[in-house]
């Protein structure tokens, strides 16, 4: 396991020293979280209608996407229903480096103090062991994989992982790190969805479009948040 290189900005901000890339910004990050990963997979209105909802994320990083879902479920969700959260990480933070950073949540989104204490309190166990963590009383279950995202993926497709209700492509950019995003990805998160899996990514590069294509999923342009132009979202449609 290799953790996370990382230089810290004036602002508390991380800065990934492997990717020449930014992780999150406190000026919209979890505004455009909401509105590329949650709204555009149908949350948190899904969390109502099913008992037990799957969601998938390649890319965990600071656990952002998990925080703002997790904080979401709670607030909508019954209380009967669960969440089962599947992440993938080749470089996960160290807890010190995640301490740091959820300082800097807790001040700019103060409404995700609450998830960031519990997840932070069981974090060592997931760079200690590949067990789930359950969280919330259990109405949250987190496996956080520390593995390559194609590698995998692919390792739970050969084996008939469950399939997934919705997916987060994250990480940074196919530019930044073209590793995260090739066909062997798409094939694996297609045999781990099943028909009618959303999916959606910030990114609009056409490597992603023509791969999700290529994998059998449809693909929608959607005008992005902020000034980021276009984002994609994608569902597997029924086998003709």
């Amino acid at each position: 396991m290799t953790i996370a290189n990382i230089s810290w900005l004036a602002s508390g901000e991380p800065f990934s020293e492997q990717f020449q890339d930014f992780y999150f910004s406190t000026d919209g990050g979890l505004q455009e979280t909401d509105f590329v990963f949650l709204q555009q997979n149908g949350f948190p209105q899904r969390f109502t209608h099913s008992n037990h909802i799957k969601i998938g994320e390649t890319g965990f990083g600071t656990g952002l996407n998990f925080l703002v879902t997790a904080c979401r479920f709670l607030s909508h969700a019954p209380e009967k229903n669960t969440l089962d959260y599947l992440s993938i990480e080749k470089y996960p933070l160290s807890y010190t480096q995640l301490q740091q950073v959820y300082s800097v949540f807790k001040k700019s989104w103060p409404e995700l103090t609450m998830v960031c204490n519990e997840f932070l309190s069981h974090y060592s166990g997931c760079l200690n062991n590949s067990k789930k963590i359950k969280l919330f009383n259990n109405r949250i279950q987190l496996n956080l994989i520390i593995d390559d995202a194609a590698t995998g993926l692919k390792q739970l497709a050969d084996a008939r992982h469950q399939a997934l209700d919705a997916w987060y492509l994250d990480g940074f950019s196919p530019a930044k790190n073209p590793g995260m995003w090739h066909q062997v990805l798409f094939t694996a998160i297609a045999k781990l969805s099943r028909t009618g899996t959303t999916l959606s990514t910030f990114t609009s590069a056409g490597v992603v479009r023509r791969g999700l294509l290529e994998a059998g999923f449809k693909v929608t342009k959607v005008p992005g948040p902020g000034k980021k132009r276009e984002i994609l979202s994608a569902i597997k449609p029924a086998v003709p």
